[in-house]
């Protein structure tokens, strides 16, 4: 008897084990898609910063600019944001005001961080499908911008997978084991998904 008693302990176990090698990878996977996310929106947020130096010195210097520079930076900017707000969900980046919960029980500590998670995760998604129908407006009445008569409705609509990824982040967050969730914030940087 103790002997089975002691096999199902294992195979309890090893399916506990299992599940949370699974979250975990889903943790990684995730987490890696926000540091690729992160990357991209540094490189272009990158670009612009010389392509403004370059403007500002021209214009300067020699009475030339990059025409439609501030064009340029505010939607190449909005798309290179949505881009980092992953990243900054998964290392635990957003704002919280913890000074207030710190004299309360660790459970409900736990449980307002997933309250959190979960509500940054649902803003995402909300953010990202309002970017999207605003897109595809934009798209179909032929939206284009000032100066440079670029059309808006693409822009727009390269916001919606930066926005979809820190949703989803946020609502994985808000049901991943904690383990899952500290070692995507706090895990050395690695490559490897």
């Amino acid at each position: 008897m103790p002997d089975i008693t002691a096999r199902a302990g294992q195979i309890a176990g090893d399916a506990g084990s299992a599940g949370l090698r699974l979250w975990r990878r889903a943790g990684t996977i995730l987490r890696g898609s926000a540091l690729i996310a992160a990357t991209a929106g540094g490189v272009i947020f990158f670009g612009l910063a010389t392509m403004l130096t370059i403007s500002i010195v021209a214009r300067k210097t020699m009475g030339w600019q990059v025409r439609g520079d501030v064009e340029i930076v505010q939607m190449a900017g909005a798309v290179a944001a949505s881009l980092l707000f992953g990243w900054c969900q998964t290392r635990y980046g957003n704002v919280a005001v913890d000074f207030a919960t710190k004299s309360l029980p660790r459970g409900i500590q736990q449980a307002l961080t997933r309250i959190g998670h979960f509500s940054l995760g649902c803003l995402g998604l909300l953010l990202a499908a309002r970017s999207a129908a605003l897109a595809l407006g934009s798209i179909r009445s032929h939206a284009i911008s000032t100066l440079l008569a670029w059309p808006e409705g693409y822009w727009q609509l390269a916001m919606a997978p930066g926005l979809v990824l820190f949703g989803i982040i946020g609502l994985f967050q808000s049901v991943a084991p904690l383990s899952v969730t500290d070692e995507m914030a706090f895990a050395s940087t690695s490559w490897r998904v």
